[in-house]
């Protein structure tokens, strides 16, 4: 054997001394084979694929490698709750420290007076596409989330890393810019979204458009893609960490640890959004910002501005139409959606996996563990995530093999 290796005989001494010296040892040693063996038995599993098309289970499988490797969560925090708070405080504090993507800001008027802010991640530097045939993703952030969330960069710099061009479409009066007017944002309206698609199709008509949207940003997605059907102008779309069912959301959340460790956090971004464009709220005679910022949970806001603004009768009736679970059978183009099985903010029991099953066009990958926009490296949140990897590899599938997706689906 080389030397500096350990013999059998004083690896025996090693160990023999730690007990004599350690007396804890014994015990740090058991925990650490119990976690490990419960780890790998019960953590570390391949997704789970769910979708109505066999052919397109088949090019997922094909083109998406990660969906049939094993997944492993980080390895010391791969309980739901911790690794989503893990990941999500990593991921922003690394953006500290790096700097942000070039983007190209593009400010886009909207009919009723107000602003999107469009955040164009450019891409110029292969010979397979020119600026005009580029493909583009469009990316849609979470509740509060904006193109300097940790995720957000993640998703444009990995779009610019294959190639391609990306925008982050900035919801209204987030990323610490004010509103023109009143209106704000909600899961159940697609009016931003489809302006923000009809203004990219025009400004670039012969470049490919998919989009991706995660969290409350996949809920307005999943609800622009079955809204519009084969007219919503995508070749195709992903949706992560999705919640399908807003009230079984809102109940999970409101759970005492839930609303300690998430809703708390929720509705302090919601507030400072708010705050920022009190002003504007304030002519509205629709709403009570005072009544509203004393909210303790994003249900009680919903209740006191959202419904209010977008004119729903009811917090009911806005989380019906808000819920994707209601529309699975609407969906037209190729959709992928990620979750996994222990995100609170999206309980597996509120996936209609029946319908989904009923629809060619959705694929649904559930991982075991991941939290929520988690889906951390085995090691270190801030490495590429499984989340990273199958956008990554989603994205050049259909760019360059969607003519055989289509093909298939067709058949």
């Amino acid at each position: 054997m080389a030397e500096g290796l350990l013999s059998n005989s004083q690896f025996g001494s090693w160990m023999s001394s730690q007990w004599d010296n350690w007396p804890s040892f014994p015990l740090v040693v058991g925990i650490t084979v119990t976690v490990a063996t419960y780890y790998v038995k019960y953590v570390v599993k391949k997704p789970l694929l769910i979708t109505g098309s066999r052919s397109y289970a088949d090019f997922l499988q094909r083109r998406c490698p990660v969906l049939v490797q094993q997944y492993y969560p980080t390895v010391w925090c791969f309980t739901s709750r911790v690794h989503t708070i893990v990941c999500a405080i990593l991921s922003d504090l690394m953006t500290t420290f790096k700097k942000l993507p070039c983007y190209r800001r593009d400010v886009l008027p909207t009919p009723d007076g107000g602003e999107i802010h469009l955040d164009w991640l450019d891409h110029h530097g292969n010979g397979h596409h020119d600026n005009r045939t580029r493909p583009i993703v469009v990316i849609l952030p979470g509740l509060s989330g904006h193109s300097g969330s940790g995720y957000v960069i993640r998703l444009a710099q990995g779009a610019h890393n294959k190639g391609y061009r990306s925008v982050v479409f900035n919801f209204r009066g987030t990323n610490g810019t004010k509103l023109k007017t009143s209106m704000f944002y909600c899961a159940a309206d697609t009016t931003d979204t489809q302006h923000v698609v009809s203004y990219i199709r025009k400004l670039y008509p012969d470049a490919p458009l998919m989009a991706v949207g995660a969290s409350l940003g996949g809920m307005i997605l999943f609800n622009y893609v079955a809204k519009y059907g084969k007219d919503c102008g995508l070749v195709a779309a992903m949706v992560a960490s999705m919640p399908w069912d807003a009230a079984k959301t809102t109940e999970s959340l409101e759970e005492p640890v839930n609303w300690l460790l998430f809703n708390t956090s929720l509705v302090r971004g919601l507030r400072r959004d708010i705050l920022l464009n009190r002003e504007v709220f304030d002519k509205d005679s629709r709403v009570d910002v005072d009544h509203i910022l004393k909210s303790s949970t994003v249900a009680e806001i919903d209740e006191r501005m959202t419904i209010k603004l977008f004119g729903f009768k009811s917090v009911h009736h806005f989380y019906t139409a808000a819920s994707a679970c209601n529309k699975v059978h609407q969906v037209q183009i190729p959709l992928l959606c990620l979750n996994a099985a222990d995100d609170v903010f999206a309980p597996f029991s509120s996936i209609p996996t029946e319908d989904i099953k009923n629809n060619p066009h959705i694929a649904l990958v559930v991982t075991s563990h991941g939290g929520h926009i988690g889906f951390g490296h085995w090691l270190l949140p801030v490495c590429e995530s499984f989340m990273d990897k199958l956008y990554q590899q989603y994205l050049n599938a259909v760019y360059k093999y969607g003519e055989e997706l289509l093909g298939k689906k067709k058949k």
